[in-house]
C-alpha cells in the first residue's frame, strides 16, 4: 500500500468522479484507475463497485476512508501551520465543543475572548463525544470543551464546573404545574434516552436516576444530540431529563424546564492535546472559558 495510492482514494472519495480526482492530482484517469485496482488489490477487498461508467463507494470504503480522512487531516493541519509560521499569520485558535456548550457556553468565552485577540482567526468544530477525543488525541485541534473525559492517552483535562440535568417539557403539559419533578411523576410518560452504544457509561447516573420507573415509561425517541431531544420536546412529542445549557435557546419555542430529584449532574472539562507547548492565546481563552463558566447558572448547580 503505497501513499499515492491513498491520495487517489481519498481524492476519488472527496470529488465523486476519476476524472475530477485526476485533475486535482494532475495526473491521466487510467492512472487514477489503476492506483485504485493496485490499492484493492492491496487491502483484499473492493472500495468501489463499477455500474454504468460510475464508481459507487462500497461499506468498506466508507469505512476505510474515514480513517484515511483522518489522517490527512494532520497533514493538512502540518501545511497550515507552515504556511501560518512561513507569512507571520496571527494565530488561528481550533476548538472542538459540543453542540450544548457550542450554543451557550461558546458565544459568550468568544465574545470576551476576542476583546483581547481582535485578528485572531477561529475554527470551531462542533462534535460529540467520539470525533472531540479523536481531533484531541490527532493534535487536530488545541483544545475542546464537553463533557468530563475518562483518562485518555494524548489528552490533559481540566475541569469546568458541574451542571445539574433539568426536566424538560413543553409549557402545555401537566407536568409544569409542578415545581419539582421526581421519578415516580414519569410514570407513563414518553420519555427521551441517550444512544448509549459508543460510551455507556457516561450515562449511568442519568439511568440510574430513573431505574425505578424504566419499566412504566415509554421510550421511543433515542437521541444523540440534546438539541435534537428539545426539538422533540418542543413538538410536545415527548419529555426528557436533560442537560440545562439548551434550554435558553429553546425557551423561545415554548419549553420549560423544572429542577430534577434526585439531583442528577454531569462535570464539564477543558481538554488539551498532550505533549504539546499550547500558545499564550489558547490559555488565554482556557481561563476565559472558566471565568465565563463560573458566571453561568447552569453550573452554579
Amino acid at each position: 500500500m503505497r501513499f499515492r495510492q491513498i491520495e487517489a482514494f481519498r481524492y476519488v472519495m472527496l470529488c465523486g468522479t476519476t476524472s475530477a480526482a485526476a485533475f486535482e492530482m494532475n495526473v491521466s484517469q487510467p492512472a487514477i484507475s489503476r492506483l485504485i485496482s493496485d490499492l484493492e488489490y492491496a487491502l483484499g477487498f473492493a472500495l468501489f463497485d463499477r455500474r454504468n461508467g460510475r464508481l459507487n463507494p462500497t461499506q468498506e470504503a466508507t469505512e476505510f476512508f474515514s480513517a484515511v480522512d483522518e489522517s490527512f487531516l494532520g497533514l493538512d493541519r502540518l501545511t497550515a501551520l507552515a504556511e501560518q509560521i512561513r507569512t507571520k499569520q496571527p494565530l488561528q485558535l481550533k476548538i472542538s465543543c459540543t453542540p450544548s456548550l457550542a450554543a451557550s457556553l461558546l458565544p459568550l468565552a468568544m465574545m470576551e475572548h476576542k476583546k483581547y485577540h481582535p485578528e485572531e482567526s477561529v475554527i470551531i468544530y462542533t462534535d460529540n463525544i467520539g470525533p472531540l477525543v479523536t481531533k484531541l488525541q490527532s493534535n487536530a485541534v488545541d483544545i475542546a470543551i464537553g463533557l468530563q473525559l475518562p483518562g485518555l492517552i494524548g489528552v490533559n483535562s481540566e475541569p469546568i464546573g458541574d451542571a445539574r440535568y433539568v426536566f424538560a417539557a413543553r409549557h402545555d403539559h401537566p407536568l409544569a404545574a409542578k415545581s419539582v419533578i421526581r421519578p415516580e411523576d414519569l410514570i407513563g410518560e414518553t420519555i427521551l434516552s441517550v444512544i448509549s452504544d459508543k460510551h455507556p457509561n457516561y450515562w449511568n447516573k442519568l439511568n440510574d436516576s430513573l431505574k425505578g420507573v424504566s419499566a412504566q415509561v415509554k421510550k421511543t425517541f433515542e437521541i444523540d444530540a440534546a438539541h435534537t431531544g428539545y426539538s422533540l420536546i418542543a413538538a410536545g412529542m415527548a419529555v426528557a431529563v436533560i442537560e440545562p445549557f439548551s434550554a435558553r435557546i429553546w425557551a423561545g419555542s415554548g419549553v420549560i424546564t423544572r429542577p430534577f430529584e434526585p439531583i442528577v449532574s454531569y462535570g464539564y472539562d477543558l481538554a488539551f492535546p498532550n505533549g504539546k507547548q499550547h500558545h499564550p492565546s489558547v490559555l488565554s481563552f482556557a481561563e476565559t472559558v472558566k471565568k465565563v463558566a463560573r458566571g453561568m447558572p447552569e453550573f452554579a448547580g
